[in-house]
């Protein structure tokens, strides 16, 4: 399948490119994009280019803050409907949740999912597809715009108390600290932010609700039809880090029973134990790509109990062992961190 986005994701990238001595146009060309989607942010380009594009750029310019520099010029009229909706909203819950619904409209290689959990709150971000495979950019652009989204809500004073990313630590760390409030957490288990979980029920003082109902009203006649399949692997993407990645848990989050699931997936010539073995092993394999990661963070980032259960899955399935690594920090360390005091 292949994943779209808004090409407003590439807001602000002609002016980096011009910063760092770039032709922006003649990238977007070499990686195939058009090179109206540079100045035209209504139009549907594919997420695995756009991530291609950002690689491109850092790797040209050796600025490995092509993301972030980004975000740091983006603002919250740059998700155009959504934007606007969430702006309207009573409270940060409401209007987060508003992005969550309608990441599709913005970029549907990404999925986004709000957790709370005693003191905190955390907004995870992961990608599905190709991309992952090249995200170090563009997870730095989109954690940088949802921090400067969620600052334009609740006032520019406003900081996380953890920004955490997956891939390793950048030599240089002063604008992350501007664009993002904080020094952020390299090598963690996930890509996201976490912040106070009372935050959540600040009140946004400018919110509409009536503006944002006519606009949600609209927006929600524009979604496409989407494919049970595509839908099914979003949702798998989303819940195998938690543990709880089971038929009853993916139908519930569709709005549907188990057997509606398994009868659609089934017109659709699969089942959700084949979309769920496939979603399993392409994170399994991202997830080796990085020689810091040890067996034991890959089994529990796929929701199977330990290094020897996956060893044994991933030998039953590709016939072979998998290669082991060096150690890493556990899963869920930033976030505990992060608690207050």
């Amino acid at each position: 399948m292949r994943h779209l986005c808004r090409s407003a994701g590439l807001t602000g990238f002609s002016e980096v490119c011009a910063q760092l001595g770039l032709d922006a146009p003649r990238l977007a060309h070499e990686v195939g994009l058009p090179v109206a989607a540079l100045s035209n942010p209504d139009l549907k380009i594919p997420s695995l280019s756009v991530a291609r594009l950002l690689e491109a750029a850092a790797r040209r310019s050796g600025n490995q803050e092509i993301g972030l520099r980004m975000a740091e010029i983006r603002r919250l009229s740059n998700m155009g409907a959504v934007g606007l909706i969430a702006r309207e909203q009573p409270s940060l819950r409401k209007a987060l949740e508003v992005m969550v619904q309608y990441q599709w409209m913005q970029n549907d290689s990404v999925v986004a999912h709000i957790e709370e959990e005693s003191e905190i709150a955390i907004v995870r971000l992961s990608f599905v597809g190709e991309v992952r495979k090249l995200s170090r950019q563009a997870v730095e652009l989109c954690i940088g715009v949802l921090v400067r989204n969620v600052r334009s809500l609740l006032g520019e004073r406003w900081r996380p108390q953890a920004v955490c990313f997956a891939h390793p630590k950048p030599s240089t760390f002063d604008r992350y600290r501007r664009v993002l409030g904080v020094a952020p957490l390299f090598g963690q288990e996930f890509n996201g932010i976490v912040f106070e979980r009372r935050d959540l029920e600040t009140k946004i003082t400018s919110a509409d609700p009536d503006m944002a109902r006519q606009i949600e009203r609209y927006v929600a006649q524009m979604r496409p039809d989407r494919s049970i399949v595509a839908e099914t692997e979003e949702l798998i993407a989303l819940l195998l880090p938690t543990g709880r990645c089971t038929a009853d848990a993916v139908a519930k989050r569709m709005n549907v029973d188990r057997r509606t699931l398994h009868r659609k997936l089934s017109l659709e010539r699969t089942s959700f134990r084949e979309v769920l073995g496939r979603q399993r092993m392409a994170l399994a394999k991202s997830l080796m790509a990085d020689p810091k990661r040890t067996l034991v963070s890959v089994a529990d980032q796929i929701g199977l109990s330990g290094a020897s259960a996956f060893s044994h899955w991933f030998r039953r399935h590709q016939g072979h062992p998998p290669r082991r690594s060096s150690t890493r920090t556990p899963a869920g360390r930033a976030a505990r961190k992060a608690r207050p005091s």
